[in-house]
């Protein structure tokens, strides 16, 4: 059988370009050359009789036995990929979890030594990232979204809804009197790309364009450090600003909060259900979760 089997690293090298539709990003995940990764792919053609990439095109595409053999050759190197690991690590459980960064930086980092404490044998691994990743072709278990719920290839669980406020670092509220929702007139106001004001401020009755708008940050997180770092008020969600809150790095302005148009889901594959190690994680936000809300009541 072996003799009919092209070499591994030129199936790694195809799958890699498959994936990526480029030579030169497939490449430098694989720490190849250009030159080394395009003869790989003549090797793997040379091997197989057929040609895999159709290069009468500009942009790099896939014969269809190309797509019929990509089809085959992910999920086996990724399988080979998870008895691997699982060897390699004996009787350790693995749980891969892609989150958002601001997420894992302003609520799940601060809080997963709890989880290590409760579940020593379970190792973790954190990817983030801004992008709605392919779960299954990422090797990753289940994912934290902020989004409505409804993506496809995944099964979704309500985790947290969020409700929006501002905030600001207790000096820049001193330095601008910042007493009321009125006083929001003479700050400068922080934006991010997920939560306009604009809602807010007409919930509160006042004219966007009465108003110094900042900034605008890519990230949730970086925004609530622009915030600490006095730069202006931050329109917060509850569930990122809870420990700055806590902590006394940053305060609430008022009292009005209005309801998130997104909310935090728990996404697991749809053929990865029923792993123990989810089903551990699973169980542990929800201690979380309440643990906060507790908190939030009783402060």
């Amino acid at each position: 059988m072996s003799s009919s089997l092209p070499p591994l690293h030129t199936l790694r090298a195809f799958e890699a370009i498959g994936r990526l539709r480029s030579f030169t990003l497939a490449a430098a995940e694989l720490h190849l050359t250009h030159s080394a990764i395009s003869h790989q792919m003549r090797a793997l053609e040379s091997s197989l009789r057929t040609s895999l990439i159709d290069r009468s095109r500009r942009e790099i595409a896939l014969t269809p036995q190309g797509e019929q053999f990509l089809a085959v050759v992910r999920p086996v190197l990724q399988q080979l990929a998870e008895v691997s690991d699982s060897l390699r690590h004996g009787d350790a459980r693995r749980l891969r979890i892609n989150v958002l960064p601001s997420f894992a930086a302003r609520w799940l980092l601060p809080r997963l030594g709890d989880f290590f404490l409760r579940h020593p044998d379970i190792e973790v691994e954190v990817a983030a990232t801004q992008a709605v990743v392919d779960l299954k072709a990422a090797g990753a278990h289940l994912g934290i979204r902020y989004g409505d719920g409804q993506w496809p290839g995944v099964s979704s669980e309500l985790l947290f809804e969020e409700r929006l406020f501002p905030v600001a670092s207790p000096a820049y509220i001193r330095a601008h009197r910042l007493r009321l929702i009125q006083d929001l007139r003479r700050a400068i106001l922080l934006r991010d790309d997920f939560h306009p004001w604009e809602t807010w401020l007409d919930q509160a009755s006042l004219d966007p364009s009465e108003c110094e708008f900042g900034a605008v940050y890519r990230d949730s997180a970086l925004v609530l450090q622009a915030a600490e770092s006095g730069q202006g008020v931050a329109l917060a969600r509850s569930w990122l600003v809870a420990d700055a809150l806590k902590a006394g790095t940053l305060c609430r302005i008022g009292t009005l909060s209005i309801p998130a148009s997104a909310s935090y889901y728990l996404v697991v594959p749809q053929d990865g259900q029923g792993r123990r190690e989810v089903s551990d994680f699973q169980a542990w936000l929800r201690t979380q979760e309440q643990a906060q809300l507790y908190c939030s009541a009783t402060t």
